[in-house]
C-alpha cells in the first residue's frame, strides 16, 4: 500500500513536471502574451513545414508522437531523461518527508482532526493524479483532436493556431483544479489552526472557576466588566462582599455584536449556560439533562468530536457543492470572459468583500439561533456565580461530601449581601423546539461548506489573475491587494465564529449524538481513573522520601559514633583553607536547616523535571492541582490532600500529607503553591522502572481487600465507590475490555499495572494559567 501511494505521487509529479515543461506560448492559461517559458527543442534547424491535415506531414505519413518527440530529445540531449527523472525522484522524496513530518506532528500532539483532514486532502491529490494520467492518455491519442475539436470548432479550427484546443483546455482546466487543491489544502492548514484555537477556548471555559482572586475566574470577570464590584468587609467570608453594579445579558444588536463577538466573558457565560443544559438539566424537572453522572463526562471533549466532523466535511467537498458552484458561478464566468481583461480584477476585489458580506450575516443569523436555544440566566452575576459554582471540570473531579452545601460555594464565595444561594434556578430557552428556528443545523453545516468552497476559488482565481495580467498602474495593485485582505478576515475572523456556534447548534438538543455522549463518557472515566492514580504516585513518593531520610539519619548517626579528633583537626584545616566558603556556608546554615536545605534541592530538581515534561503531562498535572485548590488562591490546603487519600483508602493521611510539604517546603512557609506541588507532581509522576511499579502495587494492595493475589471488577468498582466517583461494574469492566480486548472478571499484579499505565492522559486543552509563585 505505501510503495503504491508512493509510486501515485511520483506519477502526479512526473505528469506535472512533462506538462508545465511541455507548456508553450502561454497554453497553460490560454494566455498568449505574459508568459516566458523556454522554446520547444526543434528537430531541424530550419523553420517546420505549413500546417496540413492534422496529424499529417506533407507526403502523407503520420508525424511523430510525443513518446518519439521525447526521444529525439534525449538523443539531442543524453542528460535530459537524468535530469527530469532525478527531479521528479528529489520532488517526489520532499514531497514525501513533508507529509510524514505533517503526520507525526499530528500523532505526537494527539489531533484526531489534522489527521482526518490530510487523509481527505491527500485523497483528492491522488484521485487529481489518476484523472490527470486518463486525460493525457486520451488526448495523446489524438481524439479529442480528430473527432471532438472538428465537432465543437468547426471550420474556425484552422484559425486557432493549435493543432489540439480542446486537449490544451482539458490541460489547463485540471492544472486550475490542481491548484485549487493546493489552496485547499493550506486554508486547511489554517482552519486546523482556528480549531485548536476554539477547542483551547472550550477547555478554559469548562475548568473556569466561579469564586476567585484570579484573573480567569468568573467572579473576577464580572469584576473587570463592571456588572460587580468587590467591597472590603471584615465579617464577611475572605473579607469582600460582592455588590450588584449592572445587569448582565448576552443579547447584543448586531452593531454592538460585531464588536463584541470575540468578548470573552459573553461567549463564556453562554457557553456555560449551555453546558449547563446539557449536562444538568433544571432543577425543577427531573432527569431534563443529558447525562446521568455529570462527573463522568466532559462537555469540551464531546463538542471538539463534533467539531472535527464538521471540519472534515468542509475539507472534503461533495458532489452537491460542486454542482451548486457550477449552477451559481457559471454566470459569473461567462460575466468576466465579456469583461475587459484589467477589470476582472475590480470584479474579483468586490466579489471577495461580498463572500465577507455573507460569512457575517451568517454568523449573526446563526449567532440569533443560538442564543435562542439557550437557557435564560439571572440578570444579577451573583446568581449566576452560584448557579454556576462547583459545576467546573476541576470542581468536578473534587471529591466532597454531597450532604453539605456546595464545597466551591462554601469555601471560595465572599460575601453576597444576604442573597439565598437555593433559589437560582436556571431558566428555559427562548425557543424549545429547534423546528422554529431559521434554518436547521445541516442547512447551516451546507451553506459553511459552500462559503468555505467559494473561498479557496476565489483565492484561486486571484493566484490566477496574477500569472495572466501585468500591473501597470496603482489602481490595479490597490484592487488586488484588497482582495488579497479580504482572505486572513475570512480564515481568522468570521471561520472562527462559524465553527463555534455550528457545532453548538448542531450538538445539543434533538441533535445531541447518543453514541457519541457515551464514547466521551467512557474516555473521562478513564481520565478518573488515572486521576487517582496520579494521587496514588503522591502517596507512593511521600513514602520513598521518608524511607530515603530515614536511611541518611542512620547513616549520619553511624558516622557520628565513628568519629575520632583527626577528623576534626582534618575539618579545622581544610576550614584554614577557604574561609570564605565555609562562612557562606555557616550562614547558609544558620538560616535553613539541614531539612530546609534537601527541601530546595529536591524543589529546584522537581523544577528540572516538570520542564522536560511534554506539554499533556504538564497539563496533567496542572489538572489535579486546580481540582485540590479549593479556593482557587493557588495554595492546595493539606486538609483537602488528605481527604483525598482518606478516601482512597490510605492510613495516617493527615500526616503524609504534612510530611510531602515538608520535603518540598524550602521556604518554611507550611503552605503547598503551585511552584511546589508541580515540581513533588513532576518527581512523583515520572518516575520509572522498579519504582513506577512500586507505585503500582501499592494501589494493588489498597484495592485487593482480601489479599488474594487478584482484584475483580467488583473489588475496583467498590474501591472507587468509596470515592463518590458514581463508576459502577459496569464502566470498570468497560475499561478494561478497551485495554485487553477481552472480558476480564479480575486481574493480577502485572496485568493491573499494565492497565494502569494504559490509562489515557487527559484530553488536550489550553495553555496553562499557571505560574511560578
Amino acid at each position: 500500500m505505501v510503495r503504491c501511494r508512493n509510486l501515485t505521487k511520483v506519477l502526479i509529479l512526473a505528469f506535472l513536471f512533462r506538462q508545465l515543461s511541455q507548456a508553450g506560448h502561454g497554453a497553460l492559461l490560454g494566455v498568449k502574451s505574459g508568459w516566458k517559458w523556454w522554446p520547444k527543442p526543434h528537430h531541424e534547424p530550419q523553420p517546420p513545414p505549413p500546417a496540413e491535415e492534422p496529424h499529417h506531414t506533407p507526403d502523407g505519413q503520420h508525424e511523430e508522437s510525443i513518446f518519439e518527440e521525447f526521444v529525439d530529445e534525449v538523443r539531442l540531449c543524453p542528460w535530459l531523461l537524468f535530469a527530469e527523472i532525478s527531479t521528479v525522484v528529489v520532488l517526489g522524496a520532499l514531497f514525501e518527508q513533508l507529509q510524514h513530518w505533517v503526520r507525526e506532528h499530528l500523532d505526537h500532539s494527539g489531533d484526531k482532526v489534522g489527521m482526518q483532514i490530510m487523509d481527505v486532502l491527500f485523497r483528492e491529490f491522488s484521485g487529481l493524479g489518476f484523472i490527470g494520467m486518463f486525460l493525457f492518455l486520451v488526448t495523446q491519442s489524438h481524439i479529442t483532436a480528430d473527432v471532438l475539436g472538428k465537432k465543437v470548432f468547426g471550420h474556425h479550427l484552422d484559425k486557432m493556431g493549435t493543432e489540439d484546443p480542446i486537449a490544451e483546455s482539458f490541460e489547463t482546466v485540471h492544472m486550475m483544479i490542481f491548484l485549487l487543491m493546493a489552496v485547499l489544502l493550506f486554508q486547511a492548514m489554517a482552519m486546523l489552526r482556528v480549531t485548536q484555537g476554539v477547542i483551547e477556548t472550550w477547555g478554559r471555559y469548562e475548568r473556569c472557576r466561579s469564586w476567585g482572586l484570579r484573573q480567569d475566574s468568573l467572579e473576577s470577570l464580572f469584576c473587570d466588566g463592571g456588572y460587580l464590584e468587590r467591597v472590603a468587609s471584615k465579617t464577611a467570608p475572605r473579607g469582600l462582599e460582592l455588590k450588584f453594579r449592572e445587569d448582565f445579558t448576552y443579547q447584543e444588536p448586531f452593531l454592538q455584536w460585531m464588536m463584541l463577538h470575540h468578548d470573552l466573558l459573553h461567549n463564556l457565560v453562554m457557553w456555560r449556560a449551555i453546558r449547563h443544559q446539557f449536562i444538568f438539566g433544571r432543577r425543577s424537572e427531573v432527569k431534563s439533562g443529558q447525562i446521568s453522572c455529570p462527573r463522568q463526562f466532559s462537555f469540551e471533549s464531546y463538542l471538539r468530536e463534533r467539531l472535527g466532523h464538521i471540519v472534515v466535511c468542509v475539507v472534503e467537498v461533495d458532489r452537491n457543492i460542486w454542482l451548486m458552484t457550477l449552477l451559481v458561478l457559471t454566470p459569473s464566468v461567462l460575466c468576466c470572459v465579456s469583461m475587459d481583461i484589467f477589470h476582472v480584477g475590480e470584479f474579483l476585489c468586490l466579489s471577495a468583500y461580498f463572500l465577507l458580506a455573507m460569512g457575517v450575516l451568517i454568523g449573526h443569523i446563526l449567532e440569533t439561533d443560538t442564543l435562542w436555544l439557550t437557557p435564560i440566566l439571572p440578570t444579577d452575576a451573583r446568581k449566576i456565580l452560584i448557579l454556576f459554582s462547583g459545576t467546573s471540570t476541576y470542581m468536578l473531579m473534587k471529591q466532597y461530601d454531597a450532604s453539605t452545601l456546595n464545597a466551591e460555594l462554601k469555601f471560595g464565595a465572599p460575601g453576597l449581601q444576604g442573597l439565598e444561594a437555593q433559589e437560582v434556578e436556571l431558566g428555559k430557552p427562548p425557543v424549545s423546539d429547534p423546528k422554529r428556528l431559521r434554518l436547521t443545523s445541516s442547512r447551516y453545516a451546507f451553506l459553511f461548506e459552500l462559503l468555505a468552497f467559494w473561498q479557496a476559488i476565489q483565492v484561486t482565481c486571484l493566484v490566477l489573475y496574477y500569472l495572466t495580467v501585468s500591473f501597470d498602474n496603482w489602481h490595479s495593485v490597490l484592487f488586488y491587494a484588497l482582495a488579497w485582505a479580504e482572505w486572513p478576515l475570512m480564515l481568522f475572523g468570521v471561520m472562527p465564529v462559524l465553527l463555534e456556534r455550528l457545532t453548538l447548534r448542531s450538538s445539543i438538543g434533538e441533535e445531541t449524538d447518543e453514541n457519541l455522549v457515551r464514547m466521551v463518557s467512557l474516555e473521562t472515566k478513564a481520565m478518573m481513573l488515572r486521576y487517582h492514580v496520579r494521587l496514588a504516585q503522591l502517596k507512593g513518593f511521600e513514602e520513598r522520601q521518608e524511607r530515603q531520610e530515614h536511611q541518611e539519619r542512620q547513616h549520619q548517626e553511624k558516622r557520628s559514633a565513628l568519629s575520632v579528633p583527626a577528623a576534626e583537626e582534618g575539618r579545622v584545616t581544610k576550614t584554614l583553607k577557604s574561609p570564605v566558603r565555609v562562612a557562606a556556608r555557616a550562614v547558609r546554615l544558620f538560616r535553613h536547616s539541614p531539612a530546609q536545605v534537601r527541601a530546595e534541592i529536591t524543589w529546584q530538581r522537581g523544577l528540572r523535571v516538570f520542564r522536560s515534561l511534554p506539554y499533556s503531562e504538564q497539563f496533567e498535572i496542572e489538572q489535579i492541582f486546580s481540582s485540590l485548590d479549593i479556593n482557587n488562591n493557588e495554595e492546595v490546603m493539606l486538609q483537602d490532600l488528605a481527604a483525598h487519600w482518606k478516601a482512597m483508602g490510605f492510613s495516617h493521611a493527615m500526616d503524609s500529607a504534612e510530611k510531602l510539604l515538608a520535603s518540598i517546603d524550602y521556604d518554611g512557609s507550611g503552605q503547598l503553591t503551585w511552584s511546589k506541588f508541580q515540581a513533588v507532581a513532576a518527581l512523583a509522576t515520572s518516575v520509572k522502572g522498579d519504582e513506577e511499579d512500586e507505585d503500582y502495587r501499592l494501589l494493588f494492595r489498597l484495592i485487593d481487600r482480601n489479599q488474594d493475589g487478584r482484584i475483580t471488577v467488583f473489588e475496583i468498582a467498590s474501591w472507587l465507590e468509596g470515592m463518590k466517583s458514581g463508576m459502577t461494574e459496569v464502566d470498570v469492566a468497560s475499561l478494561l475490555y478497551q485495554h485487553f480486548g477481552q472480558a476480564k472478571p479480575s486481574v493480577d499484579t502485572d496485568e493491573f499495572a499494565r492497565w494502569i499505565a494504559s490509562i489515557g492522559l487527559p484530553q488536550k486543552g489550553g495553555h496553562g494559567s499557571h505560574g511560578s509563585h
